[in-house]
């Protein structure tokens, strides 16, 4: 018998026959102070941080999940499994944590942990660093897939139990200033895509049992406190979408866990629950104070003009080829500062503070705070973005892919790079009467299983819609998909379809 232990979030221990895997464990609040994991899971730190582990497996580097808090306090003679990413970056974190034993597998690349269990890693191949692990417990198959998105035509089969995300993990669109009504349609919008592709998650890998996990988070900073409107944000409690998971997947029986709460597999699954499900925010906002008040300690601190270009100026120095001939203009406002930023090789005085030369395409609102962490080094746009302490507004309303990769991915200059070979890429397929370009040019999902009806083509990952006859986006944003028409009889039939929206 083997048995799974749900930490929370997206954490997990798996035993079987005396082997034992920690899976992204995560105790402590992630992205400056702001998210905190929901329930509260404190209480099993102490079994974590004293228990005995042959194995531990993080799936990537966002502070949900790679908890350096925790990580300095475990065993550093375990056996570290990573995914193997361009960037190197999480076999450099473990070593520089001083883990002496770091394996890093490669998309698919299987690993025998014990008698009877084998670590296969799957990895989101696009230029995101995301992984997920199956774990084979003599012929009972655990697919944990946590945030990662790997490519649908690649994900494995014949799974007993799936844990994956349900809930978002975004700062879109709750950080725009969005009107009331427009954000009210844009988060029924995200929430809608992201259960779709639970959706095909679950039917492609035949769950027979699906898991709840990897969110949502919770945010104790009373400043943030707007983001725990399971409403009226992309971060709902899996009851709020459990009636139409049961209608989409009706084959594949829900195993609702809390912290604490375990699993004994293999015939079958025997259920031992009893953990939270929910938490008194005004409780546990109280009992992590000093947690979430320590962003806010000490003066508020100062940013300078010769900082910020000297951020600027580094940043798009590593990336030149990524940025090619790219132009943008962003306003930065930190406080009672103000700094219009025209990025890209073509600008020559590309700080200006203080005035308004150039119509922004992006402003990005960013405290002080969070400015002098991301100059500083101590946090990159990415984490300061997934804080939800950036405010952003955009004209036009249009996702631009180099300046966020630029911003997200440019301190990792091997992810932007591979952004730029997805670019470039020629590979095509041909279905319903159309050649078109086989990976998504937003993040590199197989088109193979787009949908296509309507006169579109839907993107199965984050849902982005193209015209099909000419290719240009409608839809999410501007990007076009190389497409061409093969037989119009074929693609009639499509146009016909009722299409997704």
């Amino acid at each position: 018998m083997s048995s799974i232990r749900y930490l929370g979030h997206a954490g997990f221990v798996v035993e079987h026959r005396g082997t034992r895997i920690l899976m992204d464990p995560w105790f402590f609040p992630a992205f400056l102070g702001s998210w905190f994991p929901y329930p509260d899971n404190r209480f099993l730190l102490d079994d974590v941080v004293s228990g005995e582990f042959d194995y531990l497996y993080v799936s990537h580097a966002h502070e949900d999940h790679y908890d350096e808090k925790l990580l300095r306090r475990l065993d550093r003679s375990t056996k570290v499994i990573v995914a193997k990413y361009r960037s190197k970056v999480m076999v450099r974190h473990f070593r520089d944590l001083g883990f002496e034993n770091v394996t890093a597998l490669a998309h698919r690349e299987s690993l025998e942990l014990g008698p009877g269990l084998t670590a296969t890693m799957l990895l989101d191949t696009s230029h995101k660093e995301d992984s997920g692990l199956l774990l084979d417990l003599d012929g009972f198959r655990f697919l944990d897939l946590n945030d990662c998105n790997t490519p649908m035509s690649e994900l494995p089969g014949d799974v007993d139990l799936l844990a994956a995300q349900f809930s978002g993990a975004m700062w879109y669109p709750n950080c725009y200033d969005y009107p009331p009504a427009v954000m009210a349609e844009k988060v029924a919008g995200v929430r809608a895509d992201l259960m779709d592709t639970l959706y095909r998650k679950v039917k492609l890998t035949g769950a027979k049992a699906y898991l709840p996990s990897a969110g949502p988070a919770c945010f104790l900073d009373p400043e943030l406190a707007q983001y725990n409107d399971r409403d009226a944000t992309i971060f709902p409690v899996w009851e709020q979408v459990a009636d139409g998971f049961a209608q989409a997947c009706p084959e594949s029986d829900v195993v609702r866990l809390g912290p604490g709460d375990h699993l004994d597999v293999g015939d079958g699954i025997a259920v031992h629950a009893g953990g939270p499900l929910e938490e008194d925010l005004d409780a546990y906002r109280e009992r992590r104070r000093d947690e979430w008040a320590e962003f806010h300690a000490g003066p508020e601190p100062e940013v300078s003009l010769p900082e910020i270009e000297q951020y600027f100026h580094t940043l798009q120095t590593w990336n030149k080829r990524f940025l090619g001939d790219f132009s943008k203009d962003i306003r930065l406002v930190a406080g009672t500062a103000d700094w219009d930023v025209r990025l890209g090789r073509l600008a020559e005085h590309f700080v200006i503070e203080g005035e308004e030369p150039y119509d922004p395409e992006y402003t990005l609102l960013v405290s002080p705070r969070v400015l002098r962490a991301i100059v500083d080094g101590r946090t990159g746009w990415e984490e300061a973005l997934l804080s939800m302490r950036i405010g952003l507004h955009r004209e036009p309303d249009v996702f631009d892919l180099t300046f966020m990769g630029l911003l997200r991915y440019g301190n990792h200059p091997a992810q932007t790079m591979q952004m730029l070979r997805e670019r470039q890429n020629t590979e095509t397929i041909e279905r319903d009467g159309l050649r078109l370009q086989r990976f998504c040019p937003h993040a590199g999902e197989d088109l193979t299983f787009a949908e296509i009806s309507g006169g579109r083509i839907e993107c199965p990952r984050h849902h982005w819609i193209w015209d099909a006859r000419t290719g240009e986006c409608v839809d999410k944003a501007s990007l076009p998909l190389r497409v061409e028409v093969l037989d119009e009889q074929a693609l009639r039939k499509t146009e016909n379809a009722s299409g997704s929206e």
